[in-house]
């Protein structure tokens, strides 16, 4: 059993933020009649922090890049002349995602005339072909885990087995305690915020283990890695670490477990469960500081 009271405690570090910057938002302009449409003006804008995260101009051929960004929640703004600003809001990029637009057409009009477009969020990434699954931050933290150990939930996706002698492990920051798809566990890969973070003199540890609270959200890749991740074959864990905003953010918790909660094994005919006692208790809390708030 377990109870969580979360109040929302962020750092708002702007130095922190370029590390982790390893997703992009690609898009093609097109005007009423198909014909491409060059040296416009994109930005995305990170609605937690209502900052400019990047921006790019449309080439010839009306194609436009943001990247890198970071995992996050973004507004996709166009600005052409001739043409109707546009707004595409509420586009959740992760952990190296590679997030395709497609075509994105442009009405004609004036630049004080707006449209927005809400939630169109493509369900398909059409730009790789990795296969990849997600772990947001809220599994992270209300999913049940027997202890602090965010490495558990690896083991809920497809082609992965634990090794793990015990379902309780305490060695939070091996690496190698699963395989995937039949590789060795020491075929493993680590990144935390963009940078290795498997130890590679062993393959079988983190550099740095991260405090469970601090995980924004991981993404799992098990093929097809982009040249830059392709030290082992067996999986790649990519942890990004919350970016916080202009919000304070916090929590406070206790994980629970006791035997008063439990039912008896099947064949025990004592009427007695087990006696367990096993309590965790926490919290955080963080925010923008200073001059940090202008960064």
């Amino acid at each position: 059993m377990r109870t969580t009271f979360q109040l929302t405690f962020l750092w708002a570090l702007g130095p922190l933020a370029a590390l982790g910057q390893t997703s992009s938002i690609l898009g093609t302009l097109n005007d009423p009649q198909g014909a491409a449409i060059p040296n416009a003006r994109i930005q995305a804008v990170d609605e937690a922090k209502q900052l400019v995260a990047r921006d790019a101009v449309s080439d010839d051929a009306g194609r436009f890049a943001l990247r890198p960004l970071l995992p996050g929640r973004y507004t996709v703004k166009v600005e052409a002349a001739g043409f109707r600003p546009l707004e595409r809001t509420a586009l959740t990029l992760d952990q190296n995602q590679v997030m395709e637009l497609g075509v994105v057409g442009l009405a004609l009009g004036q630049t004080s005339e707006t449209v927005t477009v809400e939630a169109q969020v493509p369900l398909v990434e059409t730009s790789t072909s990795q296969k990849s699954y997600v772990i947001t931050g809220r599994q992270v933290t209300q999913l049940a885990l027997n202890g602090r150990d965010f490495q558990s939930l690896i083991r809920t996706l497809p082609g992965i087995v634990s090794n793990d002698r015990s379902d309780f492990p305490l060695a939070f920051n091996n690496t190698d305690a699963f395989n995937v798809n039949g590789l060795r566990g020491s075929m493993n890969n680590v990144y935390l915020d963009g940078s290795i973070n498997t130890d590679v003199g062993a393959n079988d540890g983190q550099y740095t283990q991260i405090s469970l609270d601090a995980v924004g959200e991981f993404k799992v890749q098990t093929s097809t890695f982009n040249a830059e991740y392709g030290r082992n074959p067996g999986v790649l864990i990519a942890i990004n670490t919350k970016s916080g905003g202009k919000q304070f953010h916090g929590t406070l918790y206790e994980f629970m477990r006791n035997n008063a909660m439990d039912a008896r094994f099947p064949f025990d005919t004592t009427g007695a469960t087990q006696k367990l006692r096993f309590n965790q208790f926490g919290g955080n809390f963080s925010g923008p500081i200073g001059a940090c708030q202008q960064l």
